[in-house]
């Protein structure tokens, strides 16, 4: 469906942090906005394609509180330092990605197969015969849990296994940053994948979310339009896989992965986010997917993050690991 200057609803608690911020006369200064990695993992099912989503915790400081919502994290150093990898390299990721910053981009794979593992026990890996790892250990439930509090970092917990990061399992799906009115700001890379074979979801939680596969359809059914049961980014993603019959189709679509930057607006008293289309449609060699709006900023050159460091990764193909300085 276009998406021409789009607007949706603000959720009850940034509408109460809006009006107080408007009746003291002043807006505070956006923060930078810390980049982030979330997981879409996609089944075949008889009904059709079907997500697994989660129901966040209603308890203040919990982001997204009450709301449907995929599985995401920060994005953190242990997701790259002595990664063992196997199949694309930093520079392929980053391609993919549209962004300059090598690096960066592998990260943001990386987390994303974190967050699989952490989150609901899918392994996107391969082992020492190079094969995708079928039957995760229930006994990986601990190690899960100590992911989740950083008392180990993704990197070491493959090594201690001889798997390797297959990057090419994850699918780039929308690259959302949420508004600069927002009291925590992420640049959030959302990535689809589907559950390999023989593995099953075996979903685990630090607070008391819950978890299940749903079809598109149900999600955006049970949220109607309330922007407290459903965050404008999921229900995008939601929207976009709506018309994708299966898991392949899913996986073969050419994504625009341009920023998805939103804007906040007051409509005669009315607090509303703003989501403004591309400016070309058609820019040559991208397929534009109408299902989700393509954010794009004049000051952007390229899409993708700004390079935090040189990094020409010219040796990085043929490598069995990737650092951050590669």
């Amino acid at each position: 469906m276009p998406l021409s200057g789009r607007t949706l609803p603000v959720s009850s608690e940034l509408r109460w942090l809006l009006d107080q911020w408007q009746s003291d006369g002043r807006f505070p200064v956006p923060e930078a906005p810390r980049p982030a990695s979330a997981i879409v993992l996609v089944r075949d099912s008889l009904e059709g394609l079907e997500t697994f989503i989660t129901r966040q915790l209603d308890a203040r400081g919990v982001e997204d509180r009450n709301r449907w919502a995929f599985p995401v994290s920060n994005l953190r150093p242990g997701d790259l330092r002595g990664l063992p990898l196997a199949g694309w390299r930093s520079a392929r990721c980053a391609r993919t990605l549209s962004i300059e910053n090598k690096s960066r981009a592998l990260q943001h794979f990386s987390a994303a197969a974190r967050i699989a593992f952490a989150a609901a026990g899918v392994v996107l890996a391969e082992d020492v015969d190079r094969d995708i790892v079928a039957a995760p250990q229930t006994e990986w439930r601990g190690t899960r849990s100590r992911l989740f509090s950083s008392e180990i970092n993704w990197s070491q917990v493959l090594r201690e296994r001889d798997l390797k990061l297959r990057p090419d399992l994850c699918k780039p799906w929308l690259r959302w940053i949420n508004t600069g009115t927002q009291l925590h700001r992420f640049d959030t890379t959302y990535f689809v994948a589907t559950v390999p074979f023989g593995q099953s979801v075996d979903f685990l939680s630090p607070n008391e979310v819950s978890g299940g596969w749903k079809r598109p359809e149900e999600i955006l059914s049970d949220a109607g339009g309330d922007p407290d049961r459903i965050s404008a980014s999921t229900r995008l993603i939601a929207e976009s896989l709506l018309d994708v019959p299966s898991v392949g189709a899913a996986m073969a679509q050419v994504r625009d992965l341009h920023p998805l930057r939103p804007e906040v607006t007051n409509e005669d008293g009315e607090w509303r986010v703003v989501i403004h289309p591309g400016r070309d449609l058609y820019r040559k060699g991208t397929l534009r997917d109408y299902a989700v709006a393509v954010g794009d900023d004049e000051n952007d050159q390229s899409p993708g993050f700004l390079s935090l460091s040189d990094d020409d990764d010219n040796s990085a193909e043929t490598g069995e690991e990737e650092t951050e300085d590669s």
